[in-house]
Formats: structure tokens, sequence, C-alpha cells
């Protein structure tokens, strides 16, 4: 049985709480077993709309499981979106406190800053590339509402798939002086490499990742993308669980480096 308005902003405002209370609620699957992606995306949408009443600014998306590490690892068979708020951001240099998050997770991501609107449902790689200002290094934060970081599709979708902070890296280059299928990065944890990965990991190429979001936004929402947007691509090694004590560090090639500390 489909949801109704009031059992949809029940719970968006269910998983919010649990974002700005940090603590763990049970997948909305197990109450609502039918609950379907477009469900999900609903309350997603909600969602957002009270972070914006909150006075918080939506300043991009994000794109999950856009790679086959990323899939395997957390049992997706197609790419996702989430919203990005400016609260998000973090700065370079700035350790992350553990007791501030549930169970964070830290992804390496090329980030597309855009310079013209996008509008699907047509978007290509060509059109991304051609309304792209420029491109920078990232590292996304992950922090499931649901217990042991466990959930189904819809249960992702409606806790805004699990987005938590963001950091960039401070070079910018325009996306068409690079090969992006080849762009490298590296992590490295208390100076051991660990993990390694290219553009190629998203969807073959990272601006697909955009193209595919523009069109599923436009198909779910008939929302576009504005120009100044952020849209993080995902991820292009497996998440990494943050310990405390531990320092990470990815170097991406051609966009410098990104680290991070935990406490």
């Amino acid at each position: 049985m489909p949801l109704t308005q009031t059992q949809y902003m029940h719970l968006a405002r269910h998983t919010l709480a649990a974002e700005e209370e940090n603590r763990t609620i049970p997948m909305l699957t197990q109450e609502f077993p039918d609950l379907t992606r477009e469900e999900g995306y609903q309350i997603q949408r909600l969602r957002a709309q009270l972070m914006q009443e909150r006075g918080h600014k939506l300043i991009g998306y994000k794109m999950g499981a856009t790679s086959l590490a990323k899939r395997i690892q957390m049992g997706s068979k197609m790419p996702s979106y989430g919203r990005l708020f400016d609260h998000y951001l973090r700065k370079e240099g700035e350790s992350l406190l553990l007791d501030q998050y549930i169970h964070p997770k830290l992804e390496n991501e090329i980030t597309f800053v855009l310079g013209r609107d996008l509008s699907g449902p047509f978007v290509s790689v060509p059109d991304v590339m051609n309304a792209t200002a420029h491109i920078t290094a990232s590292f996304e934060l992950l922090d499931s509402r649901y217990h042991n970081f466990k959930f189904t599709g819809p249960d992702v979708l409606a806790d805004n798939i699990s987005a938590r902070g963001i950091l960039l890296g401070s070079v910018q280059i325009n996306p068409n002086e690079l090969d992006l299928a080849q762009l490298g990065c590296t992590m490295w944890v208390d100076g051991e490499d660990v993990a390694y990965g290219t553009g190629a990991e998203i969807l073959g190429h990272p601006a697909r990742a955009v193209a595919e979001l523009a069109n599923l936004l436009w198909t779910q929402e008939r929302e576009s993308l504005k120009a100044g947007m952020l849209v993080m691509t995902g991820s292009v090694t497996p998440a990494k669980a943050l310990v405390r004590g531990e320092a990470v560090k990815t170097v991406f090639s051609r966009l410098g480096s990104l680290s991070l500390r935990v406490e």
C-alpha cells in the first residue's frame, strides 16, 4: 500500500532527527517492507525541505554506488543520488572528532563544479564536460543512521545515502585538460598504501556519473543541476571505516592530495 503524505513526512523527520541527534535507528523497511526506491526518494526530498527550513543551503548532489567496488561492498545494483548542504563542508587540516559521528567512513572522490546548468533526460558525457567549470579532489564522509551501517536501497535513499561531510581539495582543473578515466588516486593510512583506483572505476568515466545524475534527477523530480553546484561522482576506492588515532592521506594524480586525522 502506498504511503500517505503524513507517513512520508513522519519518516523524513525520523531519519533527519537521527542525523541531528547522532544516533542509529532501525531500517524503515522493517516497518514498511514494501517501501520502493521512488518512495525513498520522496522521503529524501521532504527531508531536504526540512533541512532548508533549518537554514541549510543546498550546494549540490552526490552519486552513490557508481563503482563496481562500491556496489560489491554495499550490495547495490544501481547508482543513486543524495543531496549536499553547506554545513557538510569541512576544512583541510581539521581533525575528525570520532565522538561526533556514529560509524563514519571515508570515500575518495572526483568532484565536478558546474559552470552551466544541466537538465535531463538526455545529458551525455560531452554535455557534462562542456558544462563543468572545474574538477577537484575530494573526501566524502559517510555516516549511515541505520544500525550497523546496514540498509536496503529504499532505506539508504530515504537517509540521503548516508551523507555527513565533504572535504574539497585546493587544486582546480578544467576536466577537458585531463584523461579522467586514467586519473588515479592512492590512499595511505598511517603511511601504508591501502587502496588505489582510477576514474574509470566510476561508470567507466566520472563524467558519466554526472550525466546519470542529471538524467535521474529529471526523471525522479523534474529538477535540473544548476551552475555553481557540486557533484560528487562516487568513490574511486572502497569506503574506509575510520578509526581513532589514524591519519588518512590520499594523493590524486594532477589534483593534489587531501589528508584527515581521526581523533
